[in-house]
């Protein structure tokens, strides 16, 4: 039996704090209850919104018609396959971190350098999330998803996702359809320490391999520097994607910027590190309009003081991407995304 209530704000489920509320608002714990409630929204001619745990999105300012659906499906299991592999199995409501946190105290390898990302495991395959070398899409197997079109159950595969670097089949205009229930990751309790990103190669320059333990407190502290906590201020966390050029374009962006780091990515492209570019070309690190800004610690991270609106931080973003368009000639994306509810 779900519950639903009526004109509920939601700026205090995101981790930025904003936006108004929902007119219709359902949190469901269980597969049948997120079925029940699709019929709700369908039988009420509701477009329907999906709501995971709030840390990269922005509400917007008028709140969000139809039927708000905050995903709590919670549960994990873990079971023991050869070769050393276990597979873990999430529920999408259940907090990432601690699914994280749940392996590495297993000894498991795998999802370490992802510790202390907000949000919850549904949004993990959607966004690709990935930090200090690793994306989850190595380490993912299968999605569990209920279609919201007809309520039917539908498990992808790793390779059906079509994963990218910060996106997935699931942001396409057909795989929104698809509701995350579940993710099923797969790790191994052989050590595998992937220390390629500079701040940890750095930390363990005299550790031959590292302990699955200091490689996930080396990355919580690492973020702890270049990260706010968005339990005292409104963040999302990076708030614009490092943008993907061909290497046509990179070579004639270094012959202009040789100082911007570049990383290949596939076999024509290039990844630029728009971090250096806010910060050392913009000169944009901590730069505020009002109670917008970019962290004084990472020009990437955006944060809003309380009290902020979506209309500040929509003006706010447009601005530092017409600024990086002037100086660059590259037009840089969002990593966060308007909630909005669809049919």
């Amino acid at each position: 039996m779900i519950q639903v209530e009526i004109n509920v704000p939601l700026a205090f489920r995101t981790t930025l704090g904003v936006g108004g509320g929902a007119a219709h608002f359902v949190k469901v714990k269980t597969e049948a209850e997120l079925t029940a409630a699709l019929a709700y929204g369908k039988a009420r001619d509701l477009p329907v919104a999906i709501l995971g745990g709030g840390s990269n999105v922005v509400v917007p300012d008028e709140g969000v018609s139809g039927l708000v659906i905050e995903m709590g499906i919670g549960g994990i299991s873990y079971t023991e396959e050869r070769d050393g592999e276990v597979v873990v199995r999430a529920g999408a409501g259940v907090v990432f971190d601690d699914v994280v946190a749940g392996a590495v105290e297993r000894g498991l390898w795998g999802l370490e350098n992802l510790s202390h990302i907000p949000g919850t495991v549904g949004g993990t395959p959607i966004q690709n999330v990935g930090a200090y070398g690793v994306e989850v899409s190595e380490l993912i197997e299968l999605v569990e998803t209920i279609n919201r079109e007809t309520g039917e159950a539908h498990v992808f595969k790793n390779i059906d996702c079509t994963f990218g670097y910060r996106n997935s089949f699931f942001k396409s205009s057909l795989g929104r359809q698809f509701i995350v229930t579940a993710v099923t990751f797969r790790l191994h309790n052989i050590a595998r320490p992937r220390l390629s990103y500079a701040d940890l190669t750095r930390a363990f320059a005299s550790v031959s391999v590292p302990e699955l333990a200091d490689i996930r407190a080396a990355v919580i502290a690492i973020r702890s520097k270049k990260f706010p906590d968005w339990r005292s201020i409104g963040t999302a966390g990076s708030f614009f994607k490092n943008p993907i050029i061909t290497k046509v374009e990179a070579a004639e962006l270094h012959e202009r910027h040789p100082d911007i780091p570049m990383f290949p990515h596939e076999e024509h492209h290039v990844k630029c590190s728009l971090g250096f570019i806010l910060d050392k070309l913009c000169g944009l690190r901590g730069f505020c309009v009002g109670p917008v800004c970019l962290y004084k610690e990472q020009a990437l991270v955006l944060t809003a003081l309380p009290g902020s609106t979506a209309k500040e931080i929509d003006a706010f973003a447009n601005d530092i991407t017409s600024r990086v368009r002037d100086l660059t000639g590259i037009v840089i994306e969002r990593e966060v995304t308007t909630l909005t509810a669809q049919k």
